[in-house]
């Protein structure tokens, strides 16, 4: 027997790009001749629900998401029900984002969400399946569980299989426990167990380790502590039903135009390995780093970019391979290619590898800054500085990178004078890309804060406070299937300065979204150098500097120096070194240098544009 299979993202997976975990599960078991159909259910929603209305409801938290499919499961229970009111703020702003008020979120949830699962199920012809696979991240989930039900009470012989982000360890365990309609669940990498189970399937053979399934005895799971590491042999993701699928609901599509395809060329973290950022929820028990060879990511991108006719690449790792600044961007920037990719990085970049990174095409990075306090910072464990953090982002300018970043506060051992230090420091850097938003600290399962809260200062209360108002039932330990959850530290922040700081970041925000956007450069030419600043609203200064200032200013462009290294630089020019001291305190009263543990950055992008 050759086993049918289905693979099916429902919402509120992300719209605009195809599944990378569909993607990749369809690669894999076409590789090994079974047929496989992926329905992309997430896309109908979508267009009926009207795409920037969808887009906005995916970003959104408090698993607004989840509570608009849990009616079926959960809807007459009293705190399903008492959800809109509990969350009254939240509401108000997603009924402010979508312009749409609360009586619309209603109906989506009473009405027509249950007719769009009516529709899914009756639409699919599931009975031709024999085994049906979802794959669950972030806000899918419930929409996802609610339609495996309804087409397990319909066709009691199809697999019904989960997997993905929400079914990672203890997750996925409880899910599996409370829901008896799911056959089966992978609550890790699928690679290494997917095709052994579907061979066990195939030959009524026993189900093997790393697949959670029933017997007459009970639930029965056996960890597979195998990581999948031989990327070597993984053919490029499958996307063909996506694009076949987006074309019928819509052939005049902007997403068809130049679409954005997801590629993965990494798995865990290298930084995490060594010091796993303690806030960090992301790789659960998969943090060993693992990437592909620089000539299979070649390759891969190559035929990707030609079967879906498009130039636009999204890298999912969590962590770009350092080898491939020079490896993959700088090849790729040798040959002028056109491609872009957006990826996440670490903010420890040099000039040197931004510029090969912008030159090969990374249009936009998202290099975790999260802070500008230097306790913060290490409170994290994240391994850089404020001022690694400010080179990051002043050379991404310079070369136009868009860089995707946020400040989070709500750290334990965060201190008034944190919070004092950050908003003096942001202020001069106004003429730099502001973040998304200030946002509190989010308590994530399998983060360090998680797993080992008494060594952080940091009790945990509970859940998410959503979950027992979306899960509304006594059958479920909503600890166990929680992602977030509630906490408390021995903080004492005045309240004055949090609001200080989030009216900080919103006039920064405000000034760039206006015509008066701030800067700060300087010209060079042979015996002076002109600093414009325009960072204090209404106020643009020009100041000329010679000898010492202007040396100084040039020196410490590229990269942090030490002030040794500065008084060595204006002892070059016959100068004691006696002059550097002062003339550095001046330049960073003004705010055009910035010093940390006695390094020294100028803060002002340069002019001259082939640096």
């Amino acid at each position: 027997m050759t086993l049918n299979i289905a693979l099916i993202n429902m919402p509120f997976g992300f719209h605009i790009y195809p599944s990378i975990q569909l993607g990749t599960l369809s690669t894999l078991l076409k590789s090994h001749d079974w047929p496989v159909k992926s329905h992309y259910l997430n896309l109908h929603f979508a267009h009926q629900l009207g795409m920037p209305i969808y887009n906005q409801l995916c970003e959104k938290r408090f698993l607004v998401g989840e509570w608009l499919f849990s009616h079926l499961l959960f809807g007459e229970n009293p705190k399903n029900l008492d959800y809109i009111n509990h969350f009254d703020a939240h509401i108000d702003d997603v009924c402010q984002s979508i312009d749409r008020p609360r009586k619309f979120l209603i109906e989506v949830k009473t009405k027509m969400v249950p007719e769009f699962l009516q529709w899914a199920l009756d639409a699919g012809d599931w009975g031709q399946y024999d085994v049906i696979g979802f794959s669950s991240t972030f806000n899918q989930n419930l929409a996802s569980l609610t339609l495996a039900k309804l087409i397990k009470d319909k066709y009691p012989s199809v697999k019904i299989m989960f997997g993905g982000a929400n079914f990672e360890s203890e997750m996925g365990l409880e899910y599996f426990r409370a829901f008896p309609w799911i056959d089966f669940v992978v609550p890790g990498e699928a690679e290494g167990v997917l095709v052994p189970l579907m061979k066990s399937l195939e030959r009524n053979e026993p189900i093997p380790n790393g697949v959670a399934h029933r017997s007459k005895a009970g639930i029965v799971f056996a960890e597979n502590h195998e990581l999948h590491e031989d990327f070597s042999n993984n053919a490029p993701p499958d996307y063909d039903d996506f694009f076949e699928q987006l074309k019928q609901i819509d052939p005049d599509s902007p997403l068809l135009e130049n679409p954005v395809i997801l590629y993965e060329t990494a798995r865990g973290c290298w930084w995490g390995e060594k010091h796993h950022c303690t806030f960090c929820g992301l790789n659960a028990n998969t943090m060993k780093f693992r990437s592909k060879p620089m000539e299979q990511v070649h390759a891969d991108i190559s035929y990707l970019s030609q079967r879906y006719n498009s130039f636009r690449f999204r890298l999912v790792d969590n962590i770009l391979e350092m080898k491939y600044i020079e490896g993959v961007f700088g090849e790729m920037a040798s040959n002028n290619f056109d491609l872009q990719f957006f990826l996440e990085v670490k903010s420890n970049l040099t000039k040197k590898q931004i510029k090969l990174l912008a030159h090969g095409g990374a249009n936009v990075i998202q290099p975790g800054i999260e802070s500008f306090s230097v306790n913060q910072l290490m409170e994290m464990d994240k391994g850089v500085r404020p001022l690694q953090n400010i080179l990051c982002m002043k050379w991404a300018m310079y070369y136009g990178v868009e860089v995707n970043w946020n400040i989070l506060i709500g750290f334990p051992g965060e201190t008034n004078e944190d919070y004092r230090q950050q908003i003096e420091l942001i202020k001069l850097l106004s003429h730099m890309p502001p973040p998304e938003c200030v946002g509190d600290l989010w308590l994530e399962r399998f983060s360090p804060y998680y797993t080992r809260p008494e060594e952080y200062g940091v009790t945990i209360t509970g859940p998410g406070e959503a979950y027992s108002y979306v899960y509304d039932s006594e059958d479920i330990d909503v600890m166990k299937i929680a992602y977030d959850f509630e906490f408390t530290t021995k903080n004492k922040i005045d309240l004055a300065l949090k609001e200080e700081l989030s009216k900080t970041v919103q006039e920064w925000k405000g000034r760039h979204q206006s015509d008066d956007i701030p800067y700060l450069f300087f010209t060079k030419s042979m015996n002076f150098v002109t600093v414009y600043d325009d960072r204090s609203i209404g106020n643009p200064v020009k100041n000329s500097f010679e000898g010492p200032p202007a040396w100084i200013i040039v020196f410490c462009n590229e990269s942090p120096k030490t002030i040794d290294q500065i008084k060595k630089h204006i002892e070059e020019f016959g100068v004691a070194e006696t002059e550097a001291e002062k003339e550095i305190l001046q330049l960073e009263k003004m705010g055009i240098l910035y010093g940390e543990k006695g390094k020294y950055l100028t803060l002002a992008l340069p002019h001259n544009a082939n640096l």
